[in-house]
């Protein structure tokens, strides 16, 4: 070989040998690369599945409870947690620790009973025997005619706002707090007997703001802790402690999750009522003046059954808890013998009185209640019938605390309290029959006045159906042996004109509907879904439509006290009626 071909086959080698060498260059770099990568994935991977260990601020925790950790009122002002929710723009006052809530809150959230009087700043309290009250800015407060006393201000006034002591709430209503720190929360809870899921969070397992590992911690399990699960999605939880801390966990970080039933150790008090061992028949007795109470006999010689009369004897007077009596003891004394009871009405209807200036002073609503019990003691009267018929949604909760008041009077000195209440429709919910229905011994729905005059159009006034429908919205709020059907004695006659519109109404008597359609030769036909006979006749350009009362639409409305298990009747009025009407409504009362 000679040197030229020799050095051609070194140079050969050498090209081979670094490439070789760059090769395994290259794949150790690309292996080095690799190794990188794969490191640096492992590393997110685990950064991803490290949970953090961040703790969340103190602001942002006082702001998780709307509060404001640098507020000058800090130490004054509390989150509340109500049955494990947080409520927002609503705060408890804290004085020395105390809590206190708004009244409005109280009223809506805890116990509907309490009642604030603003034009005499009285806070009132209502038990089947007693009237509780208490002034701003007292230790004191009265149970009935009773002092008691106790070592902090029970009732407190900032600013517009009025706050109860949540101590003095726990003597009578069915709640359960507790006050905690850092921040502020009130952990409050007035609804019972109702299931709840709970678990336990593993000791050294975290709550955390948010449904992932990375969010912040709010807290740190130190031992085994209840929580209440408030949401539950695949993997995690969102929970509150006991104390009010509420966040989410990881669901493998609990254990012994189950349901439970919430109970409480109080005894609520029992209303009794007044029941009578028969079916009611009452009648209402119209006293326009005190002569007219001589009429009694001849208005119930022939009310066969008729069990209760109803004299229109009281009204209010004026606007200072003053009332109109035509209360009568030879009446009483009259009634009493021929196996009557008396049941004294007070209504609403004179012009000098205003309902919201009478039921919103607790003096004014004294003087009423003194005068109807004292009378009913003196003159052996049995009962009391209230009939407030011009009431505004405003004035609701003070007429409600009336009934409430009265309510007290009565029971205690066996005095039957009933309530006359209107046909429940939206427009009347205001009176709150639930409400009524809880305190008083009988409701009487007056199932009347379903069309009450041209502004109501043309229509009748005591249809079946639109009874019935009453009749039902009251059963479901109220027991049924607690609910006075009334029935009417009258109708009207709506006059239209040939558009439909009504532009005449008229009241007419029992008798005087019929009468009205066969001097004219009229017939009436049975309409068959409104439970009553119709007839109509023409008038000029106009129509004059009755929808009439008689034995039939009496009987189809009174098949109804069995059919929902009602207490019994109620008619207006005496004196108005067809006497053969009381064959009718003896079948379905004695």
């Amino acid at each position: 070989m000679d040197d030229k071909n020799r050095n051609d086959r070194n140079r050969n080698i050498k090209r081979k040998n670094l490439r070789r060498k760059k090769k395994k260059q290259y794949l150790f770099g690309a292996v080095l690369m690799f190794v990188a990568i794969l490191l640096l994935m492992l590393v997110i991977i685990i950064e991803k599945r490290t949970p953090s260990k961040k703790h969340i601020s103190e602001t942002d925790f006082y702001k998780l409870y709307n509060l404001d950790i640098n507020s000058e009122d800090k130490e004054m002002t509390s989150a509340i947690i109500l049955q494990n929710k947080l409520i927002e723009n609503e705060t408890a006052l804290i004085d020395s620790d105390r809590v206190y809530l708004k009244y409005e809150f109280l009223k809506t959230y805890v116990d509907d009973k309490y009642y604030w009087d603003n034009n005499e700043n009285i806070l009132l309290y209502t038990t089947p025997t007693d009237v509780i009250s208490a002034n701003v800015g007292s230790n004191e407060y009265m149970v009935t005619n009773t002092k008691n006393t106790l070592d902090y201000q029970i009732v407190k006034v900032n600013g517009p706002n009025v706050y109860i002591a949540m101590d003095f709430v726990k003597l009578y209503s069915n709640v359960q707090y507790n006050f905690y720190k850092n921040p502020n929360r009130v952990v409050l809870r007035s609804e019972w007997n109702v299931d709840v899921k709970t678990a336990t969070l593993k000791k050294d397992e975290k709550i955390r703001t948010d449904k992932n590992i990375k969010s912040d911690i709010i807290y740190g399990a130190t031992k085994n802790v209840k929580v209440y699960i408030l949401e539950e999605s695949s993997k995690w939880l969102k929970v509150i402690t006991e104390d009010g801390i509420f966040g989410y966990v990881n669901k493998k970080d609990i254990s012994s999750k189950k349901t439970e039933t919430l109970k409480n150790d109080f005894n609520e008090p029992v209303y009794t009522n007044i029941s009578k061992d028969k079916t009611l028949s009452i009648g209402w007795h119209m006293i326009t003046g005190s002569d007219k109470n001589a009429t009694l006999i001849a208005n119930v010689t022939d009310a066969k059954g008729l069990n209760v009369v109803c004299p229109t004897w009281y009204r209010f007077s004026d606007n200072d808890g003053n009332m109109e009596s035509l209360v009568d003891a030879s009446y009483v004394s009259t009634a009493h013998l021929v196996n009557l009871d008396v049941w004294a009405m007070v209504d609403d209807q004179s012009d000098a009185s205003k309902d919201s200036e009478i039921f919103t002073y607790t003096s004014k609503r004294a003087n009423i209640i003194n005068t109807l019990v004292s009378d009913a003691i003196q003159y052996n009267i049995d009962g009391i019938n209230l009939d407030v018929e011009y009431l505004d949604a405003q004035t609701s909760d003070a007429y409600i605390e009336f009934i409430r008041e009265l309510s007290v009077k009565c029971r205690v000195n066996g005095i039957v309290l009933s309530v006359d209440v209107r046909v429940p429709e939206a427009s009347n919910a205001f009176y709150n029959i639930k409400a009524i229905g809880e305190v008083v011994d009988y409701v009487i729905m007056m199932g009347y006045d379903e069309h009450w005059g041209v502004n109501a159009g043309a229509g009748s006034n005591a249809s079946l159906t639109w009874v019935k429908t009453g009749i039902e919205k009251m059963v479901t709020d109220i027991d049924p042996q607690k609910v006075v059907l009334g029935i009417p004695f009258y109708t009207r006659s709506f006059t239209v004109d040939k558009e439909g519109n009504a532009i005449d109404s008229s009241v007419l008597q029992m008798g005087q509907d019929i009468n009205e359609l066969t001097s004219r030769g009229v017939e009436y036909t049975w309409v068959e879904d409104l439970g009553q006979n119709y007839g109509e006749y023409e008038d000029g350009e106009n129509t004059v439509m009755i929808w009439i009362e008689d034995a039939a639409s009496i009987e189809a409305k009174l098949k109804l006290i069995g059919s929902y298990n009602l207490a019994g009747m109620a008619a207006w009025r005496l004196g108005i009626e067809d006497s053969n009407i009381w064959n009718t409504i003896i079948k379905y009362t004695n």
